[in-house]
């Protein structure tokens, strides 16, 4: 007998991946003997691949192109696999274009009602009835979206399988030493200004802390101005993945860098994070959950002074126990 298969559009990006885990944990519980494949980004695919929700990864690699070539045959694969569900986790403008391509016309508003599309396409079999989608947070939305196909107890974010799957594990200092991570992203207006980070390693150096440097696809340029400023730390910026990331997370005093990718990784592997926001993200729609997050937000992240960033990360448990 041949087993349904099962499709799960995964966003791009660890800080919607992320909190999509425990979304695919909760697909994966109610799909247990159906074959699931996740449609990701080529950035995410290792990491995708060592998680036990799926049994195969694609790789999406249109977005960002109009390949007609390549967009067709994607169309023919998606339309093979006769997919007995569509889960789209990441309900944007690129997860749309692959309704169409499955879908055709189809897909037109008065003939999609029995389609098996879960996600922000209206009027599917599987269309979620929650109202003001936009104004609720990301983990929300994804159990209401879960909820009106069926599928109740949504499960948190878990990285706890990353330890099983990892079989090696390297770090140019020792791991038991007391240090803290500090992400970095050079992306536009997610920036701590760099004598602010500079600052925060001597504070964290004075106090008997290893500052560990990290990030993902950082900038050459802004890595190089960073490293020279903050020479008291140790710096893995764009060496490390995320299966790395959440060993680090777990063996560290704590965590601390603007809302990305990395700070997402860190909330969800328990590890004490202070996350710093402005203006241009709203942690009530997108921010990190835990008793161990600590959020601040300011209108400019340059009103946000490394004082006040090293006073909330002295409230880590693991420091104070020390």
């Amino acid at each position: 007998m041949t087993k349904s298969r099962i499709l799960i559009i995964a966003a791009e990006g660890l800080e919607q991946f992320v909190p999509g885990l425990g979304a695919a944990a909760a697909i994966r519980s109610h799909h247990c003997e159906a074959e699931i494949i996740v449609l990701t980004a080529k950035s995410l695919a290792s990491f995708a691949k060592t998680a036990p929700y799926f049994d195969q990864v694609w790789v999406d690699d249109l977005r960002g192109t109009w390949d007609l070539t390549r967009i067709w045959a994607l169309r023919k694969r998606l339309i093979a696999c006769a997919f007995e569900r569509v889960y789209d986790l990441d309900a944007s403008a690129k997860s749309a274009r692959i309704f169409w391509l499955m879908y055709g016309l189809n897909g037109l508003p008065l003939r999609r009602r029995n389609l098996q599309w879960s996600g922000a396409a209206k009027n599917t079999a599987l269309t979620h009835g929650a109202a003001q989608w936009n104004a609720m947070h990301v983990i929300d939305r994804l159990a209401a979206q879960l909820s009106a196909a069926d599928i109740s107890g949504m499960h948190r974010p878990d990285l706890s399988w990353v330890a099983r799957n990892v079989q090696s594990f390297d770090v140019p200092f020792p791991i038991h030493e007391r240090f803290v991570l500090v992400a970095l992203s050079s992306n536009a207006g997610s920036t701590w200004p760099i004598s602010y980070y500079a600052e925060l390693a001597q504070l964290l150096h004075v106090e008997g802390y290893i500052p560990v440097l990290a990030g993902f696809d950082v900038a050459p340029e802004f890595c190089s101005d960073i490293a020279r400023a903050c020479d008291s730390a140790l710096n893995l910026v764009n060496q490390v993945s995320p299966e790395d990331l959440v060993f680090l997370a777990w063996a560290a005093c704590a965590a601390v860098g603007p809302n990305n990718g990395m700070m997402h990784v860190t909330a969800a592997a328990a590890c004490h994070s202070v996350i710093l926001y402005d203006t241009a993200s709203d942690p009530a729609l997108v921010g990190q959950r835990g008793e161990s997050v600590i959020i601040i937000r300011r209108p400019r992240l340059s009103d946000i002074s490394a004082g006040e960033v090293m006073t909330a990360i002295i409230k880590s448990t693991k420091i104070r126990d020390i």
